[in-house]
């Protein structure tokens, strides 16, 4: 299965951080960092050691590219990991050198963005490996600014990109249905007005399964269904439009893979991922040399 349903959020750009960034260092410091200044002069030098605190997937490095060019000549850093990689506590991330104040100043940026994305990647992980043959899938359910990153991370550590944002395909939920009268004239609207996008149908019971496979979306969801009904519905999907997605959606936590896997080969969507998900746990530990 491929692992995106438009594309993949498989790398990021500056720009991806830039703006996120910038708010995120006038926040933290919007005039003069009153403790370190008061202590250290612009003249003394630090190494910052970034080593995780517990197993995980390491994801947002490129932040620190960003950075460095943002402050040139103020601080510079290797690497000892690679993005992406599985890191155990104990593991030396990478080696941050320059000046003591810039350093300090960071700490708190380095490892808000790190140990935030980290943990998605982490958890996306971690539900990927265990079960292989479902597609772990994450949604919109994101903090505003940072929608890109996240999708990002979740792919970084072996999960699925849903749309990106409302352009990228059509969802048609139960309010779509709703104003516009059924299932079909949804469908029927958006292939003619878009017949390049993929279109997504959420229905939320059995009983609109045969309308549903007569419009042929794309995929269809299949939203806070029981086991029963998800079974049901999968088997008869599958045997009407076999090539047809499935996706299944609804307040999944990762208790509830373990039944979908059993039924194998579809779609499902998480926003357990991005909103629930735990940092993992980094630190920075900074020295005066």
């Amino acid at each position: 299965m491929n692992r995106y349903y438009t594309q993949p959020i498989s790398q990021i750009e500056p720009q991806d951080f830039q703006y996120i960034l910038s708010k995120a260092l006038e926040e933290d410091c919007p005039d003069s960092d009153v403790t370190t200044e008061s202590i250290f002069s612009s003249s003394d030098r630090g190494e910052a050691i970034l080593k995780s605190r517990e197993e995980g997937i390491v994801c947002g490095l490129p932040l620190l590219n960003l950075l460095r060019d943002m402050f040139t000549d103020q601080f510079n850093f290797t690497l000892s990991a690679k993005e992406g990689e599985k890191v155990h506590k104990g593991t030396e991330i990478a080696r941050l050198n320059g000046q003591l104040i810039r350093l300090l100043k960071l700490e708190r940026i380095i490892l808000n963005f790190l140990q935030y994305l980290s943990g998605i990647a982490t958890t996306a992980n971690s539900l990927s490996m265990k079960y292989p043959d479902l597609l772990i899938l994450d949604t919109r359910k994101t903090l505003p600014g940072y929608r890109k990153l996240v999708k990002y991370a979740v792919y970084t550590g072996g999960g699925a990109n849903h749309r990106i944002n409302l352009s990228d395909m059509a969802l048609i939920k139960d309010n779509h249905i709703a104003l516009c009268g059924s299932i079909t004239n949804a469908v029927s609207q958006i292939r003619s007005k878009y017949p390049d996008r993929k279109i997504e149908l959420e229905i939320d019971s059995p009983e609109q399964l045969d309308e549903a496979l007569e419009s042929r979306p794309d995929i269809i969801m299949l939203d806070n269904f029981s086991d029963e009904d998800t079974i049901f519905s999968v088997n008869k999907i599958r045997s009407k439009s076999p090539g047809m997605g499935i996706e299944c959606s609804g307040g999944i936590t990762p208790e509830k893979l373990s039944f979908l896997s059993k039924i194998g080969g579809i779609g499902v969507s998480m926003g357990y991922l991005t909103h629930t998900t735990k940092f993992l746990d980094l630190g920075l530990d900074v020295e005066k040399i």
